[in-house]
């Protein structure tokens, strides 16, 4: 399917391009750039470049100089805000970001000029408790607000029942992972069902390889443009998100479980963070810290009644407590601080 502009980081997509036509204030989108007389500006995929803008969302900007070009904004009655959608500072190095960000490896765009970013912004929005707890009492950033991680519920396709052997699906990419699908590698030898890995790119590790398995028993999908994802990417019956105990992981949102609920895809996700609280506060997914644990959610889940009532069930609070228009109103609200 053909789109206009680029295509959109993951987080992008989730966090800001989704929600904008839901928030009700006009908006660009585009390249932030900077002009000593003019202010930040906007060049949006026409090229046109766009200096009148009140207030800039910027996201996962870790450029040395931006800082000290931020410290001017107020000289041009501008806004910034920094959304921040993952803990890059505590990055496991098993994660191919880490070598992208870290001081040691990359001097002009890292992880040290990100901090002093976020922390000359005028707010920070967070997608986790987790991470609006640090970004207020480590970092100690003005203005914390909380915007979690929605879905778009209608861009999914309810996965149809499968009536013949059950198939479990994970979605991602599996070099930015720390760790977490080797959690549950012993889990996944089981007759009961299949295997399948949506997010497959070929110069990266194999699902398969990742999990200890032939690559012959695992069915792969590509990775697609965020635009076309929820529709493509859930092949699958029952979806799985573990997760490696580290503290990168502890602020990671719930996106992936609410993703799989969306589709109408029931799914196991490790007891850990905002899974957890996705459980606990919503009644949202299965939750598991075990072996056995994983064990007993996923053979339970192969039975086709339990499976398809789950879905529905998931799929309907979703959208209930978690759709894309919800989230524009919390932007909204951010946004009505300071315009």
């Amino acid at each position: 399917m053909a789109h206009d502009g680029p295509v959109p980081g993951g987080s992008n997509w989730v966090r800001l391009q989704q929600s904008r036509p839901h928030v009700g204030y006009d908006s660009v989108t585009g390249l932030m750039v900077f002009h000593p007389e003019r202010g930040f500006g906007i060049i949006d995929w026409h090229n046109q470049t766009h200096y009148n803008c009140s207030l800039i969302v910027a996201q996962r900007l870790m450029f040395k100089d931006l800082a000290e070009k931020i410290d001017q904004r107020k000289k041009f009655n501008q806004i910034i805000i920094n959304d921040v959608d993952d803990w890059y500072w505590g990055l496991h190095k098993d994660n191919h970001a880490y070598r992208l960000t870290h001081p040691d490896f990359n001097k002009d765009e890292n992880i040290a000029h990100y901090k002093h970013i976020v922390q000359e912004c005028d707010g920070v929005v967070a997608s986790t408790p987790f991470l609006a707890d640090k970004m207020k009492n480590e970092f100690k950033c003005k203005n914390v607000f909380l915007v979690e991680n929605h879905v778009e519920v209608k861009r999914f396709n309810p996965r149809r029942p499968n009536i013949k052997k059950t198939v479990v699906g994970w979605v991602g990419s599996t070099s930015h992972r720390s760790g977490d699908l080797e959690t549950i590698a012993p889990v996944l030898d089981n007759r009961k069902f299949r295997l399948h890995h949506s997010g497959h790119v070929n110069t990266a590790e194999w699902f398969a390889d990742k999990v200890g398995l032939p690559r012959d028993k695992v069915t792969k999908a590509p990775m697609y443009d965020p635009r076309d994802y929820a529709r493509l990417s859930f092949q699958f019956d029952i979806g799985i998100a573990p997760l490696n105990d580290v503290p990168f992981n502890h602020a990671k949102s719930w996106i992936k479980a609410i993703e799989y609920a969306a589709a109408g895809v029931p799914f196991v996700a490790s007891d850990l963070g905002e899974y957890r609280r996705l459980y606990e506060t919503y009644g949202i997914g299965r939750t598991a810290s075990t072996h056995e644990e994983w064990t007993k959610h996923l053979e339970e889940l192969c039975d086709l009644q339990v499976r398809t009532k789950e879905a529905k069930e998931q799929r309907e609070k979703v959208q209930e407590v978690l759709d894309v228009p919800l989230m524009g109103k919390k932007w909204r609200k951010v946004f009505d601080e300071y315009l």
